[in-house]
């Protein structure tokens, strides 16, 4: 081996070391699900599932709050002044499933549909919505009213 390496100029060697370190890397960094969810208005939600995301966002408006959903809840209506919006938690449940995070502009004291976003009953899923402008915003979850009650103490909502 000691042979090898006394006949290949440093930066070859160099360069070898950094491919072999940089692909250990891509094999070890846990992947991230994120998928593009376009709801029937045409407004994309980017969803994910997994806490570690490839890009974090720089909060500009931030506010913290919990889920107790037995059919519909509605959260309270906040000013972002960022151009992205998101939402994100930790929900519980005693069922598997999915309920809906539908994200509304407020404008003149009236609600219109910006999109929606699928989130999972039970673990973590994130929704953000880019390029929305800042304004009057509320999210808005709702899930089929079969008894069992979603529960989250730590939903965050914010802007960037």
């Amino acid at each position: 081996m000691e042979a090898i390496f006394s006949k290949t100029p440093n930066h070859v060697v160099t360069i070898l070391f950094g491919v072999i370190l940089f692909s250990l890397g891509l094999i070890s960094v846990p992947h991230v699900a994120l998928a593009n969810v376009v709801d029937s208005t045409g407004v994309a939600a980017n969803v994910s599932y997994s806490r570690t995301n490839p890009v974090v966002p720089i909060s500009r408006s931030w506010y913290g709050d919990s889920l107790n959903l037995l059919s519909t809840q509605s959260f309270q209506d906040r000013y972002f002044d960022g151009r992205n919006v998101g939402i994100e938690m930790t929900a519980s449940c005693p069922i598997d499933g999915s309920f809906t995070v539908s994200l509304f502009r407020i404008s003149n004291g009236r609600a219109s549909l910006v999109g929606s976003a699928s989130f999972k009953r039970n673990g973590f899923t994130k929704a953000t919505w880019e390029n929305v402008g800042s304004g009057t915003y509320r999210f808005l979850c709702k899930k089929t009213l079969d008894g069992k009650r979603v529960t989250s103490t730590d939903v965050a909502i914010y802007s960037w």
